[in-house]
């Protein structure tokens, strides 16, 4: 048993980052296009192949070809929300949505934390080759210093599962800054995941009322998400600028403390 709790504990304990090789702003814009460009010519081939599935009237032939090929059906959904977090082209809502429609709640939900934890692995590894340039390529410098989690090193897990637990914070972007972090992936996999849940349950939740005809409980569910992912967002900026004050007065105390050094 002790043992086991060492294994565990190794684990999920902070991963040492290794100096990263400073690639330029360039070269990380050219890894994101070059994929980029290749998704999307992959997703064109696909919606050419089952563009008669996608369409209102044909919503019963598609929930009928999934049925029929259940596995290649998740396959393909998990790697588009995989995809959904490294290329962020898409709202990860309309994903989930989409999941509960095809697959029901339980499934969808299911489908979706495995695709986006899987594409988030793949955003944090490629973040940490890559290094903060990479980052930068993709979102500007203030939003990417904007964020808690690099400041605070002793609250930095509580604040990622906060992040991630209200609703209506650019998940996409705290993932690549999770990269820049000591976090480990399976340390990042635990607090995410259970996270995660109530927003994509409630997305899919939404989509399966849809897909099964329910148009009121439907609307009223995604009303009462919407509501809730306003507040969520509301709290996000709260915490930011809770954040930029501490940054402030640690600047000011450090500035303070070397005047009285010169003098």
């Amino acid at each position: 048993m002790g043992k086991r709790k060492e294994k565990a504990k190794k684990l999920l304990a902070d991963k040492h980052l290794e100096e990263t090789k400073h690639y330029s702003k360039r070269t990380a814009a050219t890894v994101i296009s070059i994929a980029s460009a290749v998704i999307c010519i992959l997703a064109v081939i696909g919606a050419i192949l089952l563009r008669d599935y996608f369409s209102a009237e044909n919503l019963d032939r598609l929930q009928n070809f999934v049925s029929d090929h259940w596995l290649a059906g998740a396959l393909i959904f998990m790697t588009i929300c995989a995809t959904q977090v490294i290329i962020a082209l898409i709202p990860g809502e309309a994903v989930e949505i989409a999941a509960g429609v095809i697959f029901g709640s339980f499934w969808g939900t299911v489908l979706c934390l495995i695709g986006i934890m899987t594409g988030s692995v793949i955003v944090i590894l490629l973040v940490r080759k890559f290094g903060r340039r990479f980052v930068e390529s993709l979102y500007p410098r203030e939003k990417i210093d904007a964020l808690p989690i690099l400041h605070n090193h002793k609250r930095r897990n509580f604040l990622i599962a906060l992040l991630f637990f209200i609703p209506g914070t650019p998940k996409d972007l705290i993932t690549y800054v999770v990269g820049l972090t000591e976090v480990s992936i399976p340390m990042y996999i635990l607090l995410t995941t259970l996270a995660r849940v109530p927003s994509i349950l409630m997305s899919t939740l939404g989509g399966d009322a849809f897909g099964e005809g329910q148009i009121i409980k439907g609307i009223i569910i995604f009303a009462v998400a919407a509501l809730v992912s306003g507040l969520g967002y509301l709290a996000y900026l709260l915490i930011q600028k809770l954040s930029d004050r501490k940054k402030q007065k640690q600047k000011s105390e450090d500035s303070e403390e070397q005047n009285d050094i010169a003098e």
